[in-house]
């Protein structure tokens, strides 16, 4: 009970153990102290405007324990007039956060858990099995003395059915005696065990409720009807608002894939189950008859290895007074292998002994899926310790959160170094396929991160310490866990010696052996990007420059073919050093070279091939102690916008050639346009 100011006034035992407090450090304190603090203000606001303004106020709700331990609660509350007019709140609580795990589990109903009488309240009569009244009791007699005297329909001896029928024929339209009749009546033909019935029952100064409860027995062999209805007016109130979470509980009882019971220790230390549900057949294949008569009867079907922890966690549960939770393997009696989860918690009973209620339940699925969860884990480790690609785990930041050996070994890093590093650290030196600096965001987990998507087949070269540059084909998966993008793996294998390999095949296809220049090859290959360039943006300029060494006949005649091609080697070196990084220096033929100059106007290419001619002349290369001197002969053509392949500048080059060589050599000249 709770005042207009959010104070406890009163609570039950049952209530203080749910939260693990005693009701002395609850009465006087703000009900909002078993709320988290996030939760207090809304939920005492919550609790005035259902006082006030007549609001809800139940439902689940998330609390806390007196451990700080979080509790799933269902709450129903009802708005009670103190004697001062003041409003309170009777509040009624039930721990659901076991059902929260198992509910989808649940199923079916509890009402049989109801079926066992309270004969002590209850007005009581019991039938045989043609509904023949055989016996009322003394509260069935009280109230029908108390109501006009008993009616001969419901006296002994009199068909209890019949009189009822005959009930309502006289005052037709109560759906609840129509449903109860048919009910009765599947009752007496043994179609139905039990059932219950909630009713009004209103005098003419006072309105009432009653609940019906109908179930079959057995005694001395003869089959038995009791009937008994029992008066709820005063918790009428209550049981209205009360009425869907107390059957969902009794749902969840009966519904647990498992058995519930209640164990009894004796004062004198004796044991005995005094209450198995149903399904302790479908777990251990034993009636509860049979395992409330025989305390033995459990322990009999628990594996041998398995029952010294059993026994020992029950002395120690005991010895401490705490609730006892265990789980162990039986063997059913149809020869099941199962494990079992058991939990019960303790209560002191009225007789100075100890009651402990608790729940079995099969676990053998779980417990298979943890097997074969835990093999999987040990192939995986295997794998991923052994495997001999480079396996790293990133977390959604980009953040390096595991990695394999091979990983450790391929990046000459340690897992220290590793751990916590992202690929956006500059620390990281990484090249693109064709060599430029490859950004983090980049990186293939990166790119798996930001788009969800696998990345696949991306070669990369990565500084390693003490190795330089080692080139990896990455992969990259994201990892999605619940539908929510969680991490990012990335494999990588060391393919260092094919990209060197692959480079060096690239060289000597597109490399003149001699000189070190490109190849013809090559040439018109870079040749033909630029005309296609040129035509693609007509206002580019790009020239050829078309070389021949003078009278190089007469080297290789006087000084041999030595110094010919030492010549060749100088001239070519010459070429290299006066051209940018993006022209290109091509040996065509035997004294023959090619400069191809991107974004080079003819003015420029003028100018260059004027220095280079110069150059040449001046530098007469040393062979065996003698100076062989050596000039050139170049001819100058232009990319134009109307070629469609290399063939038209490349004429024009050689015939600009031909005109420096008819000018007498040691000179320039320039194609003319077209």
């Amino acid at each position: 009970m709770v005042d207009h100011d959010g104070l406890f006034v009163e609570v039950n035992p049952a209530y203080c153990a749910i939260y693990g407090y005693r009701c002395d450090q609850l009465i006087g304190q703000t009900f909002t102290m078993v709320f988290g603090s996030a939760q207090r203000a809304s939920v005492l606001q919550r609790h005035r405007d259902f006082l006030d303004l007549g609001l809800p106020m139940k439902g689940e709700f998330q609390a806390l324990d007196a451990n700080g331990q979080d509790l799933a609660i269902q709450v129903e509350s009802v708005r009670l007039p103190d004697l001062d007019g003041a409003a309170r709140r009777l509040v009624y609580v039930v721990d659901i956060t076991e059902r929260r795990l198992i509910e989808q589990a649940l199923q079916g109903s509890q009402q049989f858990l109801n079926a066992v009488l309270d004969d002590l309240t209850a007005h009581v009569c019991v039938l045989d099995e043609r509904g023949t009244v055989i016996a009322v009791n003394r509260a069935w007699r009280e109230f029908a003395a108390d109501n006009g005297g008993l009616d001969d329909g419901f006296r002994e001896g009199a068909n209890y059915l019949a009189a009822c029928e005959t009930a309502s024929a006289l005052q037709p339209g109560g759906a609840e005696a129509d449903q109860f009749i048919v009910r009765l009546r599947e009752v007496l033909a043994g179609q139905r065990e039990q059932f219950e019935l909630e009713y009004p029952c209103h005098s003419p100064t006072e309105q009432r409720w009653f609940i019906v409860r109908v179930a079959r027995m057995t005694s001395n062999g003869a089959r038995r009807i009791v009937v008994a209805h029992d008066n709820v007016t005063t918790l009428k109130q209550v049981q209205n608002t009360l009425r869907e979470s107390e059957a969902l509980l009794r749902d969840l009882a009966a519904s647990l894939p498992g058995a519930l019971f209640r164990l009894v220790q004796r004062p004198s230390g004796g044991w005995r189950f005094s209450y198995f549900s149903l399904g302790l057949e479908a777990l251990f294949g034993l009636s509860p008859e049979v395992g409330c008569a025989d305390i033995h009867a459990l322990g009999a079907l628990i594996l041998p290895e398995d029952k010294p922890s059993h026994d020992q966690s029950i002395q120690q549960a005991v010895a401490a007074r705490r609730p006892w939770e265990h789980e162990y393997r039986i063997r059913s009696t149809d020869g099941q292998l199962k494990w079992v989860h058991a939990r019960a918690t303790p209560k002191a009973g009225d007789d100075g002994g100890t009651v402990w209620t608790g729940v079995l339940t099969d676990v053998s699925d779980r417990k298979r899926l943890e097997a074969v969860l835990k093999a999987n884990e040990e192939k995986y480790r295997t794998l991923f310790e052994t495997v001999q690609q480079g396996v790293v785990y990133q977390d959604k930041a980009g953040r390096i959160t595991s990695a394999n050996p091979a990983a450790l070994r391929i990046l000459g890093l340690s897992m220290a170094q590793l751990q916590g590093r992202s690929s956006v650290d500059p620390r990281w030196k990484v090249l693109s396929e064709d060599g430029s600096i490859l950004p983090g965001e980049q990186h293939p987990s990166m790119v798996a991160l930001r788009t969800g998507l696998p990345v696949k087949n991306v070669l990369m070269g990565v500084a390693v310490p003490d190795r330089g540059y080692v080139w990896l084909l990455v992969n990259a998966t994201p990892l999605f866990r619940n539908g929510a993008l969680e991490e990012a793996y990335a494999t990588f294998e060391d393919i260092t010696q094919r990209v060197l390999l692959s480079k060096e095949l690239h060289l000597q296809a597109t490399t003149d052996f001699l000189t070190g220049a490109a190849n013809r090859r090559c040439l018109m290959e870079r040749l033909q990007i630029e005309v296609d360039r040129v035509q693609r943006h007509p206002a580019t300029r790009c020239s050829v420059l078309s070389i021949d060494l003078d009278l190089f006949k007469r080297v290789n005649d006087n000084w041999g073919h030595a110094a010919g091609e030492a010549e060749l080697r100088h001239v070519a070196r010459l070429m290299q050093l006066i051209t940018r990084q993006n022209d290109l220096v091509a040996r065509s033929g035997g004294e023959e070279f090619m400069l191809l100059l991107p974004d080079t106007d003819s003015a420029e290419a003028l100018a260059l091939a004027e220095r280079l001619r110069a150059s040449i002349a001046d530098e007469a290369v040393m062979v065996l102690g003698q100076l062989v001197p050596q000039t050139v002969s170049i001819g100058i053509g232009l990319i134009a916008a109307t070629d469609t392949t290399p063939d038209a500048v490349l004429a024009r080059a050689d015939a600009a050639l031909y005109e420096a060589k008819k000018a007498g050599r040691d000179t320039v000249r320039l194609a003319k346009p077209g």
